[in-house]
């Protein structure tokens, strides 16, 4: 929950370096190759060059050029009024997740999008982010599907206990 609706940009940003301390979630993202995950872990400069706003995004614009990678786009999907109190509103997130088809096969018993699926969920259920409260959530839905690429949602909410 949050009181003011400009919390929401920091908030958000706060969400985005959880993602990017996940090593795991990042070589899902920045290796195309069947084996990402015995890549070597990027590096803080890669990280800030090579990932931020290019394959972990919370611009939610992804054009026809971006689609080498897979990418996570980060979205506020609305917000509502407590009806207990007046001064919180939910906040709810939905992350999407786009996988290239062509990179769905790794090595590893799973397939890159629920990988990536699932090291954001161990990256952001149960976390306390300082302002807005903890989230909660991880369920998933097939946002659409092309020759190319696939995309799912993921949706989460924001609960403040306090």
């Amino acid at each position: 929950m949050v009181r003011n609706l400009a919390e929401l940009g920091p908030a958000l940003q706060k969400i985005v370096v959880r993602l990017q301390n996940n090593q795991k979630l990042l070589k899902l993202l920045y290796y195309t190759d069947k084996d990402p995950l015995h890549k070597a872990d990027l590096s803080a400069e890669d990280i800030k060059e090579k990932i931020f706003e290019k394959l972990i995004k919370v611009v939610p614009r992804v054009g026809p050029k971006e689609t080498a990678n897979s990418i996570i786009v980060l979205r506020v999907a609305g917000g509502e009024r407590d009806p207990e109190n007046d001064e919180f509103r939910n906040i709810s997130l939905v992350v999407e997740v786009f996988v290239p088809l062509t990179q769905w096969i790794i090595k590893d018993p799973n397939l890159r999008p629920f990988s990536i699926m699932g090291e954001v969920q161990r990256s952001l259920v149960g976390k306390t982010i300082n302002g807005i409260g903890q989230i909660t959530g991880g369920d998933f839905t097939l946002s659409f599907l092309t020759e190319e690429i696939s995309c799912y949602e993921m949706s989460f909410e924001v609960i403040n206990y306090g």
